[in-house]
């Protein structure tokens, strides 16, 4: 089931949003051949194309064996990024894809740069990196070539993860286990770089996800916009509601407001049930968890002066895929019904949060002298 969303550009740049998951099928190519079909179909009726997509991501049950079948697909068209992370789909199926377009955008907007993907924008650049092999090491040692492999692409282009890096997805293989390493390296580098808690961190999802190489920990996807100033980062806060990330040791946060010159985005991080003071709410029940989880996500969006109805897309990570069904009554009566959204399993960083969403909204702004898609 595919679902799409269009927000119209105000200064003529309109983003489409859409994700969708496959009918269940005898096998992975034939999932994902009907997903890719449906996923064609979406994009001719949006007046989209492969030119226009920035961010293409597949969640699949199996990473190591169905990776080289979907980069044998995509090999003849010219997309967007790629990403193919292990979470399997909830509803069982083997393959979801998520998408953002810059609808209007030209070929000759984007160029591959080894693992990055550079959009020339007015005033800046795009640039959607990954690393893509990582050498043997824990998960400290695979975050920390992850950090350093990015600040050193952007300083080809001028640009730096303290000053351009707007929002990161860190994917970790045994979350339970291996998320400690995550967290002192992405601190270690963080705290060397000036991202400290008196400044301000990155918007992020640290999340349980497997990779096509199975000796790797830790794969780091993330989004840069050169061009913004150090006032086009604008933190999302709730503290009524759910505690400042520093005060259990992590950095990150909880939600990010970019200012560009036509529109203001917002990157709301994995958010799942906490309260003020860093406290699991309703351990062991999914309904509450779920309530409160979009109780603080609309917090946050208050807090950025926009609502649920501001958002365009979102996933929704469950360490249950038994819960699908409970969860989903709940998105269905408390989310926009236009949201593309897909629910995938995936554990969240503290064993007993059985729930988390990241979704992303975006509103018209204007903010004259700042970076503008192209």
């Amino acid at each position: 089931m595919m679902r799409g969303h269009i927000f119209p550009g105000p200064a003529g740049c309109d983003e489409c949003f859409f994700t969708g998951t496959s009918p269940r099928k005898t096998d992975f190519q034939q999932e994902l051949e009907s997903l890719l079909d449906e996923y064609a179909s979406f994009l001719r009726n949006a007046g989209c194309s492969p030119e226009s997509e920035i961010l293409l991501r597949f969640h699949v049950s199996d990473p190591v064996n169905q990776f080289s079948f979907i980069r044998t697909e995509l090999k003849n068209r010219r997309g967007g990024f790629l990403s193919v992370v292990g979470q399997m789909p909830a509803g069982g199926s083997r393959i979801a894809l998520e998408a953002w377009h810059w609808r209007g955008l030209s070929a000759s907007a984007k160029k591959t740069d080894g693992n990055t993907l550079a959009i020339q924008m007015q005033g800046g650049c795009a640039l959607w990196h990954a690393l893509e092999k990582v050498t043997p090491g824990s998960s400290f040692d695979h975050t920390m070539q992850e950090f350093l492999a990015l600040d050193g692409t952007l300083a080809r282009y001028q640009g730096s993860i303290a000053r351009h890096t707007v929002r990161t997805w860190l994917y970790c293989k045994d979350v339970d286990n291996q998320y400690s390493g995550l967290v002192r390296a992405r601190n270690e580098y963080f705290s060397r770089i000036g991202l400290v808690k008196e400044r301000r961190f990155i918007a992020s999802t640290g999340i349980e996800g497997k990779m096509a190489d199975p000796c790797r920990f830790v794969k780091m996807d993330s989004l840069s916009i050169t061009g913004l100033k150090e006032e086009d980062h604008v933190p999302v806060q709730a503290d009524e509601y759910l505690s400042p990330t520093h005060i259990y040791g992590v950095a990150f946060e909880r939600g990010m407001k970019i200012l560009l010159r036509d529109r203001t985005w917002c990157f709301i991080s994995g958010t799942a049930s906490i309260d003020k003071n860093g406290i699991i709410l309703h351990v062991g029940n999914v309904r509450r968890q779920t309530e409160r989880m979009l109780e603080n996500i609309a917090a946050l969006l208050d807090n950025a002066e926009m609502g649920l109805d501001t958002l365009r897309t979102g996933t929704v990570y469950l360490r249950d895929p038994a819960d699908a069904p409970v969860v989903e009554d709940i998105l269905k009566s408390l989310l926009p019904g236009h949201l593309p959204r897909n629910m995938v399993t995936a554990p969240v960083c503290r064993p007993g949060w059985l729930v988390e969403m990241e979704c992303f909204a975006a509103t018209g702004g204007n903010h004259p002298g700042g970076v503008l898609p192209a």
